[in-house]
């Protein structure tokens, strides 16, 4: 019985022994080619070599993925805050100056890129005018309340009044404008803000030129389901690399911003 025993476990060890000079010889003919070229060792079998690029339907090559190529900047600078819906900026004031001696204020940090794009627009043949710029929370406010009121006339408006009324005035604290680095630009003044009635030429030539100045159309046709605004007349300030880049790729505000979350 002993014997038989002993016959036993030197069979199962000499079974062992025999097994892993197989594995150590397959693995090592996987070794040589891999370093031929013939697979590559890393993957397993029936999978391509690591150097070949595989795309997974609606998947984009390696360095083409959404905004690979964005500016190398400070989302959180000054010049890309966004005030809209569900980006209230509560009461935020920037310091603003007179554009060109008039009563309408722009951010001084900002000041000078916009006189270069009105005088720009001289140049070609136009006569800029300044519909609306800085406006602040309180006068996003009575501007509101305005609204809410005419809707709700003669009654007291109620807060159904003024969901209406946001449908026509942005709300205190997301207005563009509040943020000192919106403005409208037209052609000359219009009592009443539409698109129709001006000309189409120079809202053309503010939209093929801004970028240049560093503005972008904060609110393009095409975006209008994510800003909520379609004006051809507002422009909004976001430094020159930032607007180029917008502009190139057809995008607004929010979705540039979004690029770097």
């Amino acid at each position: 019985m002993q014997a038989k025993r002993i016959f036993s476990a030197f069979a199962f060890t000499l079974l062992t022994i025999l097994l892993l000079l197989v594995v150590a010889s397959r693995s090592g003919e996987a070794a040589r080619a891999a370093a031929s070229g013939d697979i590559d060792a890393s993957l397993g079998p029936g999978m391509p070599p690591a150097t070949e690029q595989v795309s997974l339907p609606g998947s984009k090559p390696e360095g083409q993925e959404k905004g690979a190529d964005k500016p190398d900047i400070d989302i959180s600078g000054w010049q890309y805050i966004v005030a809209g819906e569900g980006s209230n900026i509560g009461t935020y004031t920037p310091y603003v100056v007179s554009i060109e001696g008039t009563a309408q204020y722009f951010d001084e940090r900002a000041i000078t890129p916009l006189v270069d794009f009105l005088n720009a627009a001289r140049a070609a043949g136009y006569t800029p005018y300044i519909m609306n710029s800085y406006r602040s929370y309180s006068a996003q406010e009575y501007i509101l309340n305005g609204r809410a009121s005419q809707i709700a006339w003669p009654n007291y408006p109620t807060q159904a009044d003024y969901d209406e009324a946001e449908q026509y005035v942005a709300a205190p604290g997301e207005s563009d404008h509040q943020t000192g680095l919106g403005v409208d630009i037209t052609d000359r003044y219009y009592s009443s803000m539409n698109a129709s009635a001006m000309d189409q030429t120079f809202l053309t030539w503010l939209r093929e030129n801004c970028a240049q100045y560093g503005f972008i159309l904060r609110y393009p046709a095409a975006k209008e389901s994510i800003t909520g605004w379609n004006e051809p007349w507002h422009f909004r300030y976001v430094g020159v690399e930032a607007a180029e880049y917008i502009m190139e790729n057809n995008l607004c505000l929010e979705q540039f911003v979004a690029l770097y979350e």
